[in-house]
């Protein structure tokens, strides 16, 4: 084998290892960057739901509110009813004298 064999065989041999760990820095790279992008969208997602919980008890806070309103709504709707039932009671034998 002579001098230029042996520089040509070098040179091969390192460039084909050179190729290699180019190859595994280039998935590494890029495995990084994938990783980060997936912690990136996972993050995102969890902002997300916690707006939509926080946004949810807000709504359940207002429901609770209107709940008691209509509640309250009712009992006196309730307690109106029966004062114009007991007024139509008395006022119903006035009105019979009244047509004889």
């Amino acid at each position: 084998m002579s001098e230029l064999e042996v520089t040509l065989m070098i040179i091969g041999v390192s460039g084909t290892f050179s190729s290699i760990l180019f190859a595994y820095l280039a998935f590494r790279r890029a495995d990084r960057r994938e990783d980060k992008n997936a912690g990136k969208n996972e993050g995102i997602l969890i902002s997300d739901l916690g707006y939509i919980k926080s946004s949810t008890e807000r709504i359940e806070k207002r429901m609770d509110k209107l709940d008691n309103g209509f509640s309250d709504l009712n009992t006196r709707v309730a307690i109106l009813e029966s004062d114009v039932k007991n007024l139509s009671k008395r006022h119903s034998p006035a009105k019979e004298t009244r047509n004889i």
